[in-house]
């Protein structure tokens, strides 16, 4: 469905209208009212946590055609890029991969083979940030599985954010819970990460993801020994919140 861009006055009455009608409440409705407003401008992106895999259900019923994208850092553990296939299989979607516009071999030329130890925000910048700032390029709308439960840097999450200059990024699960999560998996039957059976709570790069050392603390096992809890994929654009000038 090809609609046109909507300037930021439109996309900010439109978000808080959405706010005001309470769709943020069921994130069926929440996708639906998306799409219906940006039409083929919307999209996801997903590392295959288990938040993403619940979007992705939901998504085959409502959206079946919108776009899914994967940023392909080339430093994924071997298991994720089979899960790919695995996904797109049972969902019979198609999983576009995104990936740095730097070889690798010219990565590690320019940065050694461990800049992910050296300095891991730069690492994350340049295999992650840059790809999806191309990407983002092409849409206006961005699907993500955050939820306010998560962490500490994720607890003031909104459903609906707009972001510089444009852009709207949606929430469907931002009230959700780890155990609505796990409830909708097992009620819906739907298949998992391998890892997730080896006590991982969250899958990103294999040099930088271990098992969780909390259980409690879904990203814990994410840069361990490390004061960083996001590689930056959803800090790098300024936030104007629309819920803010109500």
């Amino acid at each position: 469905m090809s609609l046109p861009r909507l300037d930021r006055s439109q996309l900010e009455e439109a978000t808080l209208e959405a706010l005001h009608q309470k769709l943020d409440k069921d994130p069926r409705e929440l996708l639906k009212w998306a799409y219906d407003l940006l039409g083929d401008r919307l999209m996801m992106t997903t590392a295959f946590g288990k938040s993403g895999m619940v979007i992705l259900d939901l998504i085959k019923d409502i959206i079946p055609n919108l776009h899914i994208h994967f940023i392909d850092t080339r430093f994924h553990f071997k298991e994720t890029m089979d899960y790919i296939k695995l996904v797109e299989d049972s969902f019979q979607i198609k999983i576009h991969l995104q990936k740095p516009l730097v070889s690798l071999e010219s990565f590690i030329a320019d940065h050694g083979p461990r800049l992910y130890e050296t300095n891991p925000d730069l690492c994350c910048h340049v295999n992650k940030v840059e790809p999806m700032d191309r990407l983002l390029k092409s849409y206006q709308g961005w699907i993500s599985g955050l939820r306010r439960d998560q962490s500490k840097s994720r607890a003031t999450t909104e459903p609906l954010e707009i972001l510089e200059p444009d852009l709207l990024k949606v929430h469907p699960l931002v009230h959700w819970t780890r155990s609505d999560v796990e409830n909708h998996i097992k009620d819906h039957k739907i298949p998992l990460h391998p890892l997730f059976s080896q006590g991982y709570l969250s899958i990103g790069c294999e040099p930088c993801t271990r098992p969780a050392s909390n259980p409690d603390d879904e990203r814990s096992g994410r840069w361990a020994g490390k004061e960083k809890t996001e590689c930056g994929l959803h800090l790098f654009r300024k936030k104007a919140n629309p819920k803010d000038e109500v």
